[in-house]
């Protein structure tokens, strides 16, 4: 949602914040008052913090969720309630992922009253989404070797594309048991720069907010430095290539849509990189599907 909260906090007249549930909940319930909107979003509306809110939220004024089926816990709570209907996950969310992040976008558009253009806008997503899957198992070795499957990996974006960092750190770790972090581009700039050294592994997501030359010169002082960095960006960015710097083009699409397309690439990367890590790609080993304990 962060891409959604960054635009909602520029187009609405009213405060907008962005809470991790658990947080939420233990921290500061009382924001679950009336005059608030609540939008929750969840693969199964079943997560134990989810529920736990659903439990003690009796007044905000306005509550939606984004879910995978329409009749579950979340959405019992809801009063518009909307379902991906992607189909059962019974690991690490794709599609749920992917399907939600559309919804959010259908719902802030309408919300801030800019549907125009919109139905076009998901349909050219549907066409990129089609190519990345038809295309990207051609190169999928290539770039495992380029980025490695040993060394940690640090995933960096800005503005919406943070989203997409967050998201890919969080499914290198479930699906094939790697050691991540996801920052912004500022935030590596302010410290963890120290830690690029012959070795270094790191996905740059470019986005398509203006900020790509702030984060082609991040990409090119950890090759400097001697790390390497794979860098995700639209087809119409330019980001030369050097010995420590590859490029993973994507079809253009909506700028608020590009995380969604984003993803899929480090979705399909975790196949063979929890195999080449001796795991059986996306099978949980210490948790479940659904979060039952806060």
């Amino acid at each position: 949602a962060y891409g959604t909260w960054l635009r909602l906090s520029q187009n609405l007249p009213i405060p907008v914040s962005l809470w991790d549930t658990s947080e939420l909940v233990q921290q500061a319930p009382s924001l679950l008052r009336a005059g608030t909107m609540v939008i929750a979003i969840s693969q199964s509306g079943e997560s134990v913090e989810l529920r736990r809110m659903a439990e003690i939220d009796a007044a905000s004024s306005i509550r939606i969720s984004i879910t995978n089926t329409p009749d579950n816990s979340l959405s019992r709570w809801a009063q518009l309630r909307i379902a991906t209907e992607v189909g059962a996950e019974q690991t690490v969310s794709t599609k749920t992922y992917t399907a939600g992040m559309v919804a959010l976008h259908i719902f802030e558009r309408l919300l801030t009253g800019q549907r125009q253009g919109l139905e076009a806008e998901i349909l050219q997503l549907a066409d990129a989404i089609g190519q990345t899957l038809s295309q990207f198992h051609l190169r999928s070795a290539g770039i495992l070797d380029f980025i490695g499957h040993t060394a940690p990996i640090m995933f960096i974006g800005r503005g919406a594309s943070y989203s997409s960092a967050a998201m890919a750190a969080l499914v290198t770790a479930e699906a094939a048991k790697a050691h991540t972090t996801a920052l912004t581009g500022g935030q590596f700039r302010h410290g963890p720069l120290e830690l690029v050294r012959e070795g270094f592994s790191s996905v740059m997501f470019m986005g398509g907010d203006g900020t790509g030359e702030l984060n082609y010169k991040t990409a090119t002082d950890i090759a400097r430095f001697g790390g390497r960095c794979l860098i995700i960006a639209p087809d119409d960015v330019d980001t030369p290539e050097t010995e420590n710097i590859r490029t993973l083009r994507l079809s253009r699409v909506a700028p608020a849509l590009l995380p969604v397309l984003e993803i899929i690439p480090i979705q399909l990367l975790m196949v063979p990189m929890a195999t080449a890590r001796g795991f059986e790609p996306a099978k949980f080993l210490n948790g479940s599907k659904v979060t039952a304990i806060e």
